[in-house]
């Protein structure tokens, strides 16, 4: 695409961007580490206003010209990487804050605005945004809905989808559509909202989200570690803990190696008498009685050391032990990242299986994850940072994610599918499924220009 054409396309308020530079920098997803190659596009837009978006996607429809539509540039799935003759929609300058509603338990946001800030400005008025990926620093609320984001908040308060009330959104055609609204139930046809949570930008591209709002809990919220002999046995525990009655907002885990990468990177001796899998749990409204009910439970099922506490100063260490294990096992290179999710039943053997592969072809496995809503990532560590993937890692991921199909799992829990998982999708889902979706496609994006070859 020549300079000469791009000149036809006027923006309002954005900026237009066609050097080498600007295209390396926004071309390429850093955070997909399973890709070493860069694609550049031909442009990258940066969109400031509605207007901005219309204008770009009415050009790009008109010269049939495919869009990568981009937030924070986080993706783990290359779901928002430059595709080869593309535009790159870039919404990071749509970062307002648009409105705070107490009154509603809402707040409106544009796609750029990022999930930390938004989270705190509402805390001033007593309440919390609940999505709580481990991007939740540096990822955008228009990418959390894009990907339907999870994080550690997940098992207690959903997704992303359960705190997305109503969009804006650019369709391939360059109409702007509003969907749902400020109404906690609203059955007024088909839910075309919950259908673009999760699309990737496929279906359209968000400018505006009206968000719901959780009031934070009254009291102190209870946190704590737990280490255990094995991951077969925490497994178990979060079973039991889950089964329990209690309502505990998290339960993340963490194995052997991610300890030990932990203990390097913070200088800590979270793994000084041997532990062999670590459990972080919080129960952020805690009645009379549940401590005493946890630890009977967790020591039931083999926790050898339990470390609780209510004090602020503590638990914000410990849920900084589990935000900073992504960091931790990049230190030494290389993170593959992969993202799976599995009935609650089939945890354990599931993260027995992940062990079992990775001692087989000899990878060192990262094996964290959600584990209260069956969520895990078992992830890779290589010394390599470049070129293509080992033959042991490609097995390894290949074997366990049949595995993870054969017990009715799914290949993407929260990250997104992209250019990374397309392979998978078939092998997971039915023929009559996958030619629905390609309908639904069709019908949003006739041409086929908003992110193709990504999700379906």
């Amino acid at each position: 695409m020549t300079m000469t054409i791009f000149s036809s396309l006027q923006l309002p308020n954005g900026e237009i961007a066609l050097d080498e530079q600007t295209l390396k920098k926004y071309g390429t997803n850093h955070y997909t580490q399973e890709i070493t190659t860069e694609i550049l596009p031909d442009a990258v837009v940066f969109a400031e206003t509605i207007a901005d978006v219309q204008a770009t996607v009415r050009f790009a429809a008109a010269n049939q010209i495919a869009i990568v539509p981009q937030g924070a540039k986080t993706s783990i799935v290359n779901s928002a990487a430059g595709l080869t003759g593309s535009i790159i929609l870039n919404l990071s300058r749509m970062n307002h804050i648009l409105s705070i509603e107490p009154e509603n338990q809402v707040a409106v946001v544009e796609p750029g605005v990022l999930n930390g800030d938004l989270d705190a400005e509402v805390r001033q008025v007593g309440y919390f945004f609940s999505p709580d990926p481990g991007s939740k620093r540096i990822s955008s609320v228009g990418g959390n809905i894009a990907t339907n984001a999870g994080g550690m908040s997940s098992l207690k308060y959903g997704t992303t989808k359960q705190s997305v009330l109503g969009l804006k959104v650019v369709l391939a055609s360059g109409e702007l559509v509003t969907l749902g609204g400020k109404t906690f139930k609203n059955n007024a046809g088909y839910d075309l909202t919950d259908l673009l949570v999760g699309s990737e930008g496929t279906l359209g591209i968000i400018v505006e989200a009206t968000v719901r709002l959780v009031p934070v809990p009254l009291g102190s919220a209870i946190t704590g570690l737990a280490t255990f002999p094995t991951i077969h046995e925490l497994m178990r525990a979060v079973q039991a803990v889950q089964a329990s009655g209690v309502n505990p907002s998290m339960l993340e885990i963490l194995n052997r190696v991610s300890i030990e990468a932990l203990d390097e990177y913070e200088h800590s001796h979270l793994g000084s008498h041997g532990e062999q899998a670590l459990l972080i749990f919080q129960i952020d409204v805690a009645v009379s009685g549940v401590l005493e009910k946890v630890d009977k439970l967790l020591h039931e099922y083999g926790a050898t050391k339990i470390d609780v506490t209510e004090d602020a100063a503590r638990t914000a260490e410990i849920i900084k032990i589990r935000q900073d294990i992504f960091a931790a096992g990049a230190q030494y290179g290389r993170l593959i990242v992969e993202d799976i999710a599995v009935p609650l039943g089939q945890l354990a053997k599931v993260a027995d299986k992940a062990e079992e592969l990775a001692d087989k072809y000899q990878q060192r496995l990262l094996l964290l994850g959600h584990a209260g809503d069956g969520n895990l990532h078992p992830d890779i560590i290589l010394e390599n940072k470049d070129g293509e993937l080992p033959e042991g890692t490609k097995k390894f991921i290949d074997e366990l994610l049949n595995f993870v199909i054969q017990v009715n799992g799914t290949v993407s829990a929260e990250h997104g599918i992209g250019s990374l998982k397309n392979e998978w999708v078939p092998k997971q889902l039915d023929a009559n499924v996958r030619v629905l979706q390609k309908q639904v496609k069709q019908a949003f994006d006739p041409l086929g220009i908003l992110n193709p070859g990504r999700k379906i």
